[in-house]
């Protein structure tokens, strides 16, 4: 290995350790003091998990808008090493609130949960979206980690098509089959996003001749 590279790689350790310790902390205590705190444990222990992965969506959705160069992408500079972990993080709470709703709700039953997506929905098919969902969540974050140079060399079309998907289902998760305080915070989050969008895409200035 060369001194550059490893300049590089020791480098990048406080960042990563910082996410890593972290990331792990947030959702401890998360879950602590939801167990300790909470009359009705699995509800709240299902909503928060789902809470914190919306977070860690948000963050990393308005990193990556600010993302710019190839080696913004291949995660060889802070920003996207930062952008990447939040990405990370997003997924891994997502899979510990699956794991909270399958077990405090349905039993580990595939069965229950079609009924109960049907019942919320009026499709129960719509629980294969919810699985497409996450098993493209999981590839994307892996696909990042394990090839970060063909990840960031991919078509734009693959990410234009990848978070249409995924915004579409959280906006339907957030908003629209749900009540109260998420809805709200839904709404928000999305008009965050929009506005982050506009001025990542807004014409830079010409710089005075």
């Amino acid at each position: 290995m060369t001194s550059t590279a490893a300049d590089r790689r020791t480098a990048r350790l406080p960042l990563d350790t910082t996410m890593i310790v972290g990331g792990t902390l947030l959702l401890v205590v998360l879950l602590a003091l939801t167990r300790l705190l909470a009359s009705d444990t699995g509800n709240l222990l299902t909503r928060n998990t789902v809470r914190l992965s919306l977070a860690w969506y948000g963050a990393a959705l308005c990193l990556m808008m600010q993302l710019r160069g190839a080696a913004d992408w291949r995660a060889e500079t802070s920003l996207g090493r930062l952008a990447r972990w939040c990405w990370t993080w997003a997924i891994v709470v997502f899979l510990v609130h699956l794991a909270m709703a399958f077990h405090y709700y349905h039993g580990w039953s595939h069965a229950h949960a079609f009924q109960r997506t049907r019942e919320v929905s009026g499709v129960g098919e719509g629980i294969y979206v919810s699985y497409l969902f996450t098993w493209c969540w999981i590839a994307d974050a892996l696909g990042w980690w394990w090839q970060p140079a063909r990840y960031a060399a991919r078509s734009p079309w693959i990410d234009r098509v990848l978070h249409t998907f995924m915004l579409l289902i959280v906006f339907n998760g957030m908003v629209v089959f749900e009540t109260g305080g998420i809805r709200w915070a839904g709404c928000i989050m999305f008009v965050v996003l929009t506005a982050v969008w506009l001025a990542s895409h807004r014409p830079r200035p010409a710089l005075a001749s």
